[in-house]
């Protein structure tokens, strides 16, 4: 490891000794602020916890535009089953296997540590030249941006940002979709029982799922949209009555899994279990490219009586129509990119919950009048179902400035530094960028960091050589500006 990368990763390791969830900042950023007031800077926090940074220009940088250099400084805290690790005072134990960083039984929590490991590092080396700083760390970024969604612009002077959130090295991003979460709660007419009837148990299981914006363009099988082709399928045959519905975990999450109970009548079983099993196997031939071990199942629960609720027929109706028109996957493809996709939708959670149908759907897309578009969509087909239906703010994108002075700026130090053709990229997700951008206009960012894997995972890792690469950027970057002002 040389001594870039190790000054970095001695930071990383101190910051890892600091609990630090999300929701649960309050020693990192009284950490911070202590380490700042050591070294004379001035330091301010907003209502949500935001703090800025402020570190003096190096001499002869005085006139030159201020930098920020932005990251949040809460992780997702996951560990191995049976792992007695305590995330409220436990420190992370890290370990280096070759060039990969990783911890024993949780999250690393690189994500994004690192990035206020190296912004640190950065301001406190004496002998790398910079631009007045603003080192701006934000807090809950995990759970929904929801630190910066609380920001105060008032913090930043800068108008050149920083992001150092970014998971592959080598790929700079210059734009994110923005999104939207869409619920619909619809009352069902529920009626106990009063004649012979079957119950079949449905259950689609065994999907590959994943993040509902980067993942969606690889086009795998939603359960929640697989099962509903079950149902229509069933209802084709034979009536049928929806007696439990429940699928998916997350908002953010291409469901994996999903279940419901169906009651017939008896005569109807064996037509029934043959056409969804027939309807089970071609799904699972026609998603085995991506979702090989997608598992289809039926099974028979017995006659039911006057204790099992069902939705009637013309709700059981309702809700298969209703699942089945809601869009879900990638809508639209970027003229600008022609593999991100641009807009999209993912019928994320679907239940019945006390004699009611509950819904969530989320939206993105990288244009702002097209992610109307699709709430819109999504929206009007729960209102035409009956539905009372509510779609959230949810969070800007970050539109592509293909006139970024520091894109180019980026661009040619890394041609400079490495002799390789950096890859410009647009996210399909939320980033704080697009949160920044929106409450502090003129902002001209870009998103880069070191690679790591499997975030949000005890599987999480960290590759040190790009470590050692994305400082060396920085440090050319912030000497770049030595002569403007």
């Amino acid at each position: 490891m040389d001594a870039a990368t190790r000054t970095v990763i001695d930071c990383f390791e101190k910051i890892n000794q600091i609990p630090r969830c999300s929701k649960n900042e309050q020693q990192i950023s009284r950490w911070l602020q202590d380490w700042a007031s050591d070294r004379g800077w001035q330091n301010e926090s907003d209502a949500a916890g935001n703090l800025v940074i402020r570190v003096p220009a190096s001499e002869g940088f005085e006139q030159a535009p201020v930098v920020i250099i932005q990251g949040h400084v809460d992780m997702v805290c996951e560990k191995q089953a049976g792992s007695s690790h305590d995330f409220s005072k436990d420190p992370i134990r890290m370990e280096q296997k070759g060039d990969w960083l990783s911890a024993r039984e949780t999250t690393l929590g690189a994500d994004n540590g690192i990035a206020v490991a190296i912004a640190m590092a950065l301001a406190d080396n004496p002998d790398i030249k910079h631009p007045p700083l603003e080192l701006y760390f934000t807090v809950d970024e995990e759970t929904g941006l929801t630190g910066v969604l609380q920001m105060d612009p008032g913090l930043l002077s800068g108008r050149i940002l920083i992001n150092l959130d970014s998971e592959d090295e080598g790929i700079f991003i210059v734009g994110c979709a923005g999104g939207r979460n869409t619920t619909m709660d619809r009352e069902l007419t529920v009626e106990a029982v009063d004649e012979p009837l079957a119950l079949l148990s449905l259950s689609a299981d065994g999907m590959q799922g994943g993040h509902s914006g980067i993942d969606i363009a690889k086009h795998r099988a939603n359960a929640n949209k697989i099962l509903a082709r079950l149902l229509k399928t069933g209802m084709a045959v034979a009536p049928i009555r929806l007696a439990a519905l429940s699928g998916g975990t997350g908002r953010n999450v291409i469901p994996r899994s999903c279940q419901a109970r169906v009651a017939c009548r008896p005569e109807d079983v064996d037509g029934l279990k043959k056409a969804f099993h027939a309807a089970g196997r071609l799904m699972e031939a026609e998603y085995r490219p991506t979702d090989p071990n997608l598992c289809i199942q039926v099974e028979m629960n017995g006659p039911v009586n006057g204790d099992c609720r069902c939705a009637s027929q013309a709700d059981t109706a309702m809700v298969v129509h209703l699942l089945l028109a809601l869009p879900s996957g990638p809508v639209e493809m970027s003229p600008d990119f022609p593999l991100l996709v641009q807009t999209s939708a993912n019928l994320s959670m679907v239940e019945i919950r006390d004699d009611r149908l509950q819904i969530t759907s989320s939206q993105r897309s990288s244009v702002p009048s097209r992610l109307d578009a699709i709430c819109q969509a999504v929206e009007a087909a729960g209102i035409l179902a009956g539905a009372n239906v509510c779609t959230n703010s949810g969070y800007p994108s970050w539109p592509v400035n293909r006139e970024s002075p520091l894109l180019e700026r980026c661009e040619r130090l890394y041609r400079r530094l490495f002799d390789a053709e950096p890859t410009v990229q647009v996210m399909h997700a939320g980033l704080e960028c697009g949160v920044i951008g929106d409450r502090c206009p003129g902002m001209d960012m870009i998103s880069l960091g070191p690679t790591m894997e499997n975030p949000h995972s005890p599987s999480e890792r960290l590759y040190l050589p790009s470590v050692e690469k994305v400082w060396r950027l920085m440090v050319a970057l912030l000497a770049s500006f030595e002569s403007e002002g």
